[in-house]
């Protein structure tokens, strides 16, 4: 029985921690503080996707950006994108939100609010929890 439990507990955790990720970006979009971010760094992840379309990968999109008492947070995201491969200048810009009360939480703006994206997080932790808490049958 205890060898059971462990799983369950885990996969348990990890849904909870899908709700909570969705829900955060839900959050941002309602009550987070909209800012402009300066791209600095733009890196291509790996070879070609292995999607239905050909010539698509996928970048990781490093950003900071400065709050009001002058320090800087950075920030990082994922794109797919074509193979155009471009290099950040130091002047592209993007719209972010944050919390003002931890600023280290941070989103693109067109991730974040009322959207497919968090609501599937969510409702794929709620499976997830749902599926570990009920008793186990024998």
């Amino acid at each position: 029985m205890k060898r059971k439990l462990l799983p369950r507990i885990l996969i348990a955790l990890l849904g909870t921690a899908l709700i909570l990720w969705g829900a955060g970006k839900i959050a941002l979009g309602i009550i987070g503080e909209p800012e402009t971010a300066t791209i600095t760094h733009i890196r291509r992840e790996g070879g070609e996707r292995t999607d239905a379309k050909p010539g698509r990968y996928t970048y990781n999109i490093s950003y900071t950006f400065t709050l009001l008492d002058g320090k800087e947070i950075d920030g990082v995201t994922k794109q797919i994108g074509d193979g155009i491969y471009q290099k950040a200048d130091g002047t592209s810009t993007v719209r972010i939100r944050y919390f003002p009360g931890f600023p280290y939480f941070s989103a693109l703006e067109k991730d974040v609010g009322m959207g497919a994206g968090p609501f599937i997080l969510i409702v794929a932790g709620g499976v997830l929890v749902f599926l570990m808490v009920r008793p186990i049958k024998n």
